[in-house]
């Protein structure tokens, strides 16, 4: 089997999966749709099954494609390894994949990407977003290089190391004119208001519920939105209520568009890069680390 790969028929099959469409990975990769089919299909010649499950809209990894997912991964990782230590004593290049939290990358994460970028400009950053869970198992399946997470249980991550980079914490927020009634009355201020969030799946919204007390608080209406602004603009209209991150809602906060409900309690938090312990980073994975780290965002962060 080894005699028939090549190298870019696993970069296409990571396009195509990541895609989802073989005509969006052709688009990603600049081929032509029959260059990624016959790619595809050479590759599972190869290995003998069925990569993809073809739908009416799109594409679907099979069993086997899943399980080739990994090891995809690792060969083209492995590849970018290779490359950047012949140019080690060069100028830096290559690749990063970073996965960071929407609410905290949308925040405050510009800045220090800008200046990177500058200082190093045939370093590659490629941004995902995703909660603390989903990037934790993409470090581990090694389709990310870092991630910038808060660090709620990182006890309990025996096989990553994690670098705290800014403290912060999680609030609970509201449109003045609720504050104004949760101020006066706790809980009951709250009771015909929803718990707005990310989802089960997120950190923040998994916090917000174990505060939660009383008949009034049990009571209230969850829903879930996909992006920070979307929150925002829920509990602005009074509608809602949210535990979310001080360092995303600052500047609301000084407008006097949102205030926050101290009465309803708080919880500090730490954001941090965190990368496999077992695997060494590349040199441009250090540069990137050493730079967000050394970029000072406490003091962005915590008035």
């Amino acid at each position: 089997m080894l005699d028939r790969l090549e190298g870019r028929f696993f970069r296409t099959f990571i396009a195509v999966l990541e895609e989802r469409s073989i005509s969006k990975a052709a688009a990603r990769l600049g081929y032509v749709q029959s260059t990624v089919t016959t790619q595809v299909r050479l590759l599972e010649e190869s290995v003998g099954q069925r990569l993809f499950d073809r739908l009416p809209r799109g594409v679907e990894p099979t069993e086997a494609g899943r399980k080739l997912e990994a090891y995809a991964y690792r060969f083209l990782q492995l590849g970018a390894e290779l490359e950047e230590g012949l140019a080690e004593h060069g100028e830096p290049r290559g690749v990063v994949r970073l996965q960071v939290l929407e609410s905290f990358g949308a925040s405050y994460l510009w800045d220090a990407l800008q200046s990177f970028f500058i200082k190093y400009p045939h370093i590659d950053v490629q941004i995902a977003a995703g909660f603390q869970a989903d990037t934790l198992e993409a470090l581990r399946d090694r389709r990310i290089d870092l991630g910038l997470i808060p660090g709620l249980g990182e006890e309990g991550w025996t096989d990553m190391e994690f670098e705290p980079v800014a403290r912060d914490e999680l609030i609970w927020v509201a449109s003045p004119e609720r504050a104004e009634r949760i101020r006066a009355k706790g809980w009951g201020g709250a009771a015909d208001a929803r718990l707005v969030g990310f989802g089960s799946r997120c950190m923040y919204t998994s916090e917000a519920e174990s505060l939660l007390s009383g008949e009034a608080a049990r009571a209230m209406g969850r829903a879930e939105f996909a992006s920070l602004d979307m929150i925002k603009q829920a509990v602005r209209s009074g509608w809602g209520i949210a535990f979310v991150p001080r360092s995303g809602v600052s500047r609301e906060l000084a407008a006097g568009t949102l205030s926050a409900c101290a009465p309803l309690g708080k919880k500090e938090i730490t954001h941090g890069l965190v990368h496999l312990k077992q695997r060494t980073p590349r040199r441009p994975v250090n540069l990137l680390r050493a730079h967000i780290a050394g970029c000072g965002l406490n003091r962005l962060m915590i008035e």
